[in-house]
C-alpha cells in the first residue's frame, strides 16, 4: 500500500488531530491527485472547524475548474477574517483558467493580477520575458523581502516553464553563475524553482549542496525543487545534511515527501546518529509522516523519553501515525488527551491563536524556521505561519 493509498480513508477526518497530521504530512507532497483537492475543498466549506487548516494546507495544491467553482460559490458566505485564505488560492491558477472565469473573479483580484494574467496568456515571449526581469530587478533590489512580487514572478517562470521557453543550457549558465557569488540572486533561486517544474535530475546534486545555506527564501524553493523528483537520487544527495544542525530542518522536510522505504531508512538511521532533541523530533516527525511501519522501532523507542524538544507537537504525530496504521500502545489515549489539550488550547484559550486566525501574515521580512513566530501564535514560525 503507498504513501496516498494509506492516507485516503484519512483524508477527510472525524479526529481532528487526524486530519491536521494528514493535511500536514500532504501540504508539500506534489502529486496529491485533483479528486482528493477537491474532496478537501468540499469539506472546508461543509465544516467550518476545518476551513483554516484545510485552505493553509492545500495551498501547494493546483486547482481545477470544479474546486475554483467551488470557490466561488463559497466565499461570500465565509467569515470576512478568513476570505483572504481563499483568495490567496485564487491568485494562483492557472492563466488561461482565470481568465475563463474573471467575470466571477473580478472583485478578488487587482487590476495588476488580471494585467498579469492578460499578459501571459496573450503576450509574446519577448514581452513575458520583460516582465519576468522587470520582477526580478524588484525582488533584487528591495530592501524587504517582496513576498506578491516573488508570488508573481514565479508564476511568469512557470508560464515561461510550460510554454517551453526556458532551455536546461540557460538554467545551467545561471546556476554555474550563482554559484560562484557568496548568495544567490532572485533570477537564481527562480531557475532552482524551474529546475523543479521541468525535474531536470541533473541539478539533484547541485541542489541538495545547497541545503546548507542561509537563504530560507532559496531553501525554500530548494526543497520544493527536490522534493518534486519523488527520486531515490535524491534522498542519497539529501541524506548526508540530515546530520547537520544548520540543514536538518530541510532536509528532513525533503526526505519526509519522498515517500519511498530507502527514505524511511535513511530517517532511521539518522535518528540513531543524532544527538539534539530538537533534531530527533523532527525526525520522529517525519518518519511518521511516511506512515511506514518500518519507523516504528525508533517511534517507539523515542517516546519512551521523558522530554521531547517542543519543535514539534509529537504526541499528535504520534498519536495520528499509530490510529492511521491501525497499531496498537499502552499510551494511545494519553498522546490523544495531550494532543487534544494542546489543539484546544491553541484554538480558542488566547488571544494570540485568535488573532492568527483572523490576520494573514507573510513572511516579509527573513524568519528563521526554529525562530517564534511573528504573528504571535507562540509556536515555532515553522509550525505556524511557516507551513
Amino acid at each position: 500500500m503507498n504513501f496516498i493509498e494509506r492516507i485516503k480513508p484519512h483524508l477527510i477526518s472525524d479526529d481532528v488531530l487526524i486530519q491536521e497530521v494528514v493535511l500536514h504530512a500532504i501540504h508539500d507532497f506534489p502529486y496529491l491527485s485533483e479528486e482528493n483537492v477537491n474532496a478537501l475543498v468540499k469539506e472546508a466549506f461543509h465544516n467550518k472547524e476545518k476551513q483554516l487548516s484545510i485552505l493553509v494546507y492545500i495551498a501547494n495544491h493546483p486547482l481545477n475548474e470544479e474546486a475554483i467553482q467551488i470557490l466561488i460559490h463559497s466565499i461570500p458566505g465565509m467569515d470576512k477574517s478568513k476570505t483572504h485564505l481563499a483568495i490567496d488560492l485564487l491568485n494562483q491558477i492557472e492563466p488561461k483558467l482565470a481568465l475563463k472565469y474573471k467575470p466571477d473573479l473580478e472583485n478578488y483580484m487587482n487590476a495588476d493580477k488580471w494585467a498579469l494574467y492578460e499578459l501571459l496568456a496573450n503576450g509574446t515571449k519577448e514581452m513575458v520575458y520583460a516582465e519576468y526581469q522587470k520582477l526580478v530587478n524588484t525582488l533584487d533590489r528591495a530592501v524587504e523581502f517582496q513576498h506578491d512580487a516573488f508570488v508573481k514572478a514565479k508564476q511568469v517562470a512557470a508560464w515561461m516553464v510550460t510554454k517551453g521557453w526556458v532551455t536546461e543550457r540557460e538554467i545551467e549558465a545561471v546556476i554555474q553563475a550563482e554559484l560562484k557569488e557568496p548568495s544567490f540572486s532572485f533570477d537564481g533561486i527562480l531557475n532552482v524553482y524551474m529546475i523543479g517544474r521541468l525535474k531536470l535530475e541533473q541539478f539533484i546534486p547541485t541542489l541538495a549542496c545547497l541545503l546548507d545555506r542561509d537563504d530560507d527564501v532559496l531553501l525554500d524553493e530548494v526543497s520544493v525543487a527536490l522534493i518534486r523528483f519523488q527520486s531515490d537520487e535524491v534522498v542519497k544527495e539529501v541524506k548526508p545534511y540530515l546530520l547537520k544542525d544548520e540543514s536538518i530542518i530541510f532536509a528532513a522536510s525533503v526526505v519526509e515527501n519522498i515517500k519511498s522505504d530507502l527514505a524511511v531508512e535513511a530517517l532511521r538511521e539518522a535518528y540513531h546518529q543524532v544527538e539534539e532533541e530538537d533534531s530527533q523530533d523532527l525526525l520522529i516527525e517525519a518518519l511518521c509522516h511516511q506512515f511506514s511501519e518500518q519507523a516504528l522501532p525508533e517511534i517507539r523507542e523515542h517516546m519512551e523519553k521523558e522530554y521531547f524538544s517542543g519543535l514539534v507537537d509529537i504526541e499528535q504525530a504520534v498519536y495520528s501515525y499509530f490510529a492511521i496504521l491501525g497499531l496498537e500502545h499502552p499510551d494511545l489515549e494519553e498522546w490523544r488527551k495531550v494532543a487534544m489539550e494542546r489543539e484546544l488550547d491553541f484554538r480558542s484559550g488566547s488571544e494570540q491563536g485568535k488573532m492568527l486566525q483572523s490576520v494573514p501574515v507573510h513572511n516579509e521580512t527573513k524568519v528563521g524556521r526554529n525562530d517564534p513566530c511573528p504573528c504571535g501564535s507562540g509556536k515555532k514560525y515553522k509550525k505556524c505561519c511557516g507551513k
